[in-house]
């Protein structure tokens, strides 16, 4: 961003490199001039920018992100209209695409993959519940940070759930969307729904763990037809060491029927987590809950060992496609590639026999291969129902039935006071004996640190210090919080919620002013004065000492302006530090009783250090103070030790 004559866009975003080219636009790394700070600029390519389905499109992305603020999505913070075009301002991610590296290292470690598909299930979990859905959902809109962020981008065929058809952007009988991603309910132009989303990132989680995709076909029309009427290959026919139940999860994922999905990519990131941390999960929980089911249907074998190969490159584009009567090879039925005759008597055809054979031979298939790796049999052991048990007494229960016992998580120590949450296999299962049965006990809850006000180090500290992971989501323009101080964080401080979770904060880009921060109050003197008159405050202190009880002496008690008011960089400041306790006048306690001495001294907050001093038998001084070491009258600090001398009587002569 040296150039002698830089391209200002709006007075305000300094156009650098080119970073970046997609279907319709260009991408420019760019300096936010205003908020200083580094953006990628997205400008829609101009003979584009005269179509308003472009340029609906483009609005649309900017509409749908501007609402959404999570640590796995970009954040778009500006869009409008410059010269001939339209630009978006966005987060800008150092790194590459997915499917960049993809191409450098051609698959992830089954730990890896599901990591990575667990930080896209949670943006798209995020974004369903603010009501939209992504529908294209691909390797190419992922990008993967150099400090290890995974955020979703390209929100430009994104919809909302209630909205009704896209008008001037999707067509009737148009397909939106990438065909090696997109759903079968996609291809075929069927409804909107969140589970779309779910099968796209079924088919990344898959291509992730196997280095190719699991359709290829000679067009995107031909892939799609793919997508709707074929099984792709066992994940593990291609790599051997992905487990099970991963390949359960990829496989509830991708499975035509989109009631047997994740209902929610919430469910699929936990089930995804609990991969991760050697938990049972959901998927192979059902597959389980399928053993011993005869016959296996042609959908059981979709979700107990769906999986299959590469494609081209002009099926990895998004493309609205055209379904018109003119194109036979994929009419909204999604019929097969061949043109069909119609068959209106009740006679069977040659083929509906061949369709039945095929799918006869799915269920044979399907129950040689359910029964091949089944776990246990139907002549293994019924597993007890130990949920709602402590620990220590479920381990008892399972031993004695001849089971080995593991819990999750793998931490918690197994005694009276952990209670069984629910277990893994389930009751009334069967399983061999000697297999571990997986006590599943719930996760333990922390408080959330507040952070808010104080700097992204200090907030970061506390966020990992406390077994949580930090996520800084974009700045936010705040009236509060000075310039690069925490304005927002959430979940908000003090919640509990589970260890490992990610804690999000945003940035306070400022407005102008700058808040008196409330950091300063209760640090000593020196560092408090050394704060406000660095940046990006220049402040002019001044000291006042004023007594204070209860506040030890050099800490900042309070300031003037209070903490919180906006104030002008360079603005005086005071700062009240205590000066401990205001000093007392020191009474006469001279002939007093010790006790009424001690209580007399003791409610001024004095203390006493009493010298007792020998009196003849009978002396009227015994018992009573005879002299005091501070005269009476002078300012004496609080927690001051008076010297009293006491008159005790002597002890006879021996």
């Amino acid at each position: 961003m040296s150039n002698q004559n830089p391209t200002v866009i709006n007075d305000r975003y300094e156009l650098g490199p080119r970073i970046g080219r997609g279907g319709m636009a260009d991408v420019f790394l760019a300096r936010d001039l205003l908020l200083d700070r580094e953006v990628a600029l997205k400008v829609l390519f101009p003979e584009h920018a005269i179509d308003p389905n472009f340029v609906e499109r483009f609005r649309r992305e900017a509409q749908s992100v501007a609402g959404l603020n999570h640590p796995n999505i970009v954040a778009v913070y500006d869009w409008g209209q410059t010269g001939n075009t339209y630009f978006m301002a966005m987060e800008y991610v150092k790194g590459k695409t997915l499917a960049a590296v993809l191409r450098q290292q051609t698959r992830f470690s089954s730990r890896n993959a599901a990591m990575v598909a667990g930080h896209i299930a949670g943006a798209l979990a995020y974004a369903h519940r603010k009501n939209v859905v992504h529908r294209d959902i691909k390797p190419a809109n992922i990008l993967m940070g150099d400090n290890g962020d995974v955020k979703v981008a390209d929100f430009g065929i994104a919809r909302a759930l209630d909205a009704g058809h896209d008008a001037g952007l999707t067509q009737d009988g148009a397909v939106m969307g990438t065909a090696t991603y997109f759903s079968p309910e996609q291809a075929k132009g069927e409804g909107l729904d969140l589970r779309s989303d779910l099968y796209s990132l079924g088919v990344v989680l898959y291509e992730l763990l196997t280095g190719r995709a699991p359709f290829i076909g000679e067009s995107a029309l031909a892939t799609a037809y793919k997508q709707v009427n074929e099984l792709p290959p066992s994940i593990r026919s291609l790599v051997a060491d992905v487990p099970t139940p991963l390949e359960a999860i990829v496989a509830k994922c991708m499975t035509k029927n989109a009631e047997m999905r994740y209902a929610s990519a919430d469910q699929l990131r936990d089930d995804l987590r609990r991969f991760v941390s050697g938990e049972p999960t959901l998927a192979m929980d059902e597959v389980r809950a399928r053993q011993g089911k005869a016959p296996l249907a042609a959908s059981d074998l979709e979700q107990a060992t769906t999986m299959m190969a590469p494609v081209g490159n002009d099926a990895t584009d998004t493309a609205a496609m055209p379904i018109t009567p003119q194109t036979t090879v994929m009419p909204t039925t999604m019929a097969p590639v061949e043109e069909l005759p119609d068959y209106e008597d009740d006679a069977p055809s040659k083929r509906g026999y061949i369709i039945g054979a095929v799918a006869a031979g799915l269920v044979i298939i399907g129950g040689i291969i359910f029964l091949i790796t089944s776990m246990g049999g139907s002549s293994g052991l019924t597993v007890p129902n130990v949920a709602g048990q402590s620990c220590d007494v479920a381990k008892t229960t399972l031993e004695a039935a001849k089971f080995t016992v593991t819990v999750s998580p793998a931490e918690t120590v197994c005694d009276a006071t952990r209670v069984v949450q629910s277990q893994s296999p389930a009751a009334g299962d069967t399983a061999k004996q000697g297999e571990a049965v997986t006590l599943v006990f719930p996760a333990v809850t922390v408080e959330v640190p507040p952070v808010v006000g104080i700097s992204e180090e200090a907030a970061r500290a506390a966020i990992e210090g406390a077994g949580f992971i930090f996520a800084k989501g974009p700045d936010v323009i705040d009236k509060t919080y000075a310039i690069g101080t925490v304005a927002m964080q959430t979940p908000a401080g003090r919640t509990q919620i589970a260890k490992g979770e990610t804690i999000t904060v945003n940035l306070s880009g400022g407005n102008g002013q700058l808040a008196v921060p409330t950091v300063v109050v209760g640090q000593t003197t020196a560092t408090a004065q050394a704060f406000l008159q660095a940046d990006p405050y220049k402040f002019v202190v001044t000291i006042v000492e004023e007594a204070n009880a209860t506040v030890a002496k050099g800490i900042v008690v309070r300031a003037d302006p209070v903490v919180g008011q906006l104030l002008d960089k360079g603005a005086a400041i005071t700062l009240y530090v205590s000066s401990g306790p205001q000093p007392v006048a020191m009474p006469s306690v001279k002939g007093l009783a010790e006790a009424d001495a001690l209580a007399k001294l003791t409610a001024l907050g004095l203390g006493a250090s009493i010298d007792y001093a020998d009196l003849a038998a009978g002396n009227a001084s015994i018992g009573k103070v005879i002299s005091q070491g501070t005269a009476v009258g002078t300012m004496v600090t609080p927690g001051t030790k008076i010297v009293l001398t006491v008159g005790r009587g002597a002890a006879p002569p021996g």
